[in-house]
C-alpha cells in the first residue's frame, strides 16, 4: 500500500526541505530546549519522509488557531488514525483469540482503543512534550489531558499510515500498543455481568437487573450486598467494597449456580 495517498485538495504541496523544518516547529519546545524534528521522530519511532505529516500529527487545534495564517491541525489525521487503529486491533484480536465471540471481541477492542488506554500509551512513550498546544491549552495542563494525548496518538497513527503504508503502521501499532499485553488478558476476563447479559440476550430474555439490598460500614470502607434478579426471581447474591464489585460477585454467583450459562 505504499502508493496510498490521502490529499486534502488537488493542490500539490511542496516537499519540506531541511532549512524549512525550524519554521514548522513553532512553539514546540514545551519542556525541553533541545527539541527538534529528529527528537520527535526518535521518540515516536518512525522516520518520516514527509516531515509535514509529523508536525501536523503533533499540532493540536488550539495551536493552529493561534498562528497567522491558521495552520493544519491533527484532527483529520486523528480521524484516519482511528479507523486504521480499529482495523489493526480487530485483526490482532481475531487471530489471537479464535474462540471469542463477537460480543467479547467488541469489548476487548473497546478496552484497547478507548481514550484512557491510548492516553496511557502516549504517556509511557513520552509523546506529551512534543505536542503543539495553544497558550490557553498549555496553561490548563493540556499535555496531561487524556483526550489530547489519545487524539495525538491516533493522529500519529494516521500520519505513519500515509507516510509509510499500512504494514509499517500496523507494525508500529503492535510495537507501541499490542506487544506487551499480558497473555489472554486484554480485558478482565472475569467480567461476569457481561457474560450473564450475553446469555440472556442469546436466549431472547430480558436482561437481568441488580438491586442493592444492604450496605454497612463507615463511609470510607462500606460493604455492599447486591442481588441479581430476573423479574422477581433472585439469581444470585454478592458482596463488594463498591456497588460495581458487588454486582460482579452477584453475577458470578449466578453463573456458578447455573452451569448451562
Amino acid at each position: 500500500m505504499q502508493h496510498y495517498s490521502l490529499n486534502k485538495s488537488s493542490k500539490k504541496k511542496q516537499p519540506i526541505k531541511n532549512h524549512d523544518i525550524s519554521s514548522l516547529q513553532g512553539d514546540l519546545p514545551l519542556s525541553s530546549p533541545d527539541f527538534d524534528i529528529d527528537s520527535a521522530e526518535s521518540c515516536i519511532g518512525h522516520k518520516f519522509s514527509q516531515k509535514d505529516l509529523l508536525v501536523q500529527s503533533l499540532t493540536h487545534r488550539s495551536y493552529s488557531q493561534e498562528i497567522t495564517p491558521p495552520g493544519d491541525d491533527n484532527e483529520r489525521l486523528e480521524f484516519l488514525g482511528d479507523a486504521v487503529l480499529q482495523l489493526v486491533v480487530t485483526d490482532f484480536l481475531w487471530n489471537t483469540y479464535p474462540d471469542y465471540q463477537e460480543g467479547k471481541l467488541t469489548r476487548q477492542r473497546s478496552l484497547l482503543v478507548n481514550g484512557r488506554a491510548l492516553a496511557k500509551v502516549a504517556k509511557l512513550n513520552n509523546f506529551a512534550p512534543f505536542i503543539r498546544l495553544g497558550k490557553g491549552e498549555k496553561k490548563t495542563g493540556g499535555q496531561t489531558k487524556n483526550s489530547i494525548l489519545a487524539g495525538t496518538f491516533e493522529a500519529i497513527v494516521g500520519a505513519i499510515f500515509i507516510d509509510g503504508g499500512f504494514q509499517k503502521c500496523a507494525d508500529w501499532i503492535h510495537d507501541k500498543l499490542l506487544k506487551n499485553l499480558p497473555p489472554a488478558s486484554v480485558e478482565d476476563l472475569n467480567d461476569n455481568k457481561s457474560k450473564l447479559q450475553e446469555f440472556f440476550q442469546r436466549s431472547g430474555q430480558k436482561a437481568p437487573e441488580y438491586k442493592i439490598i444492604s450496605e454497612f460500614g463507615p463511609e470510607h470502607s462500606k460493604v455492599f450486598t447486591v442481588e441479581v434478579l430476573q423479574g422477581e426471581l433472585v439469581l444470585g447474591r454478592g458482596e463488594g467494597r463498591s456497588k460495581k464489585a458487588a454486582e460482579q460477585e452477584a453475577a458470578k454467583a449466578c453463573l456458578k449456580d447455573n452451569k448451562e450459562i
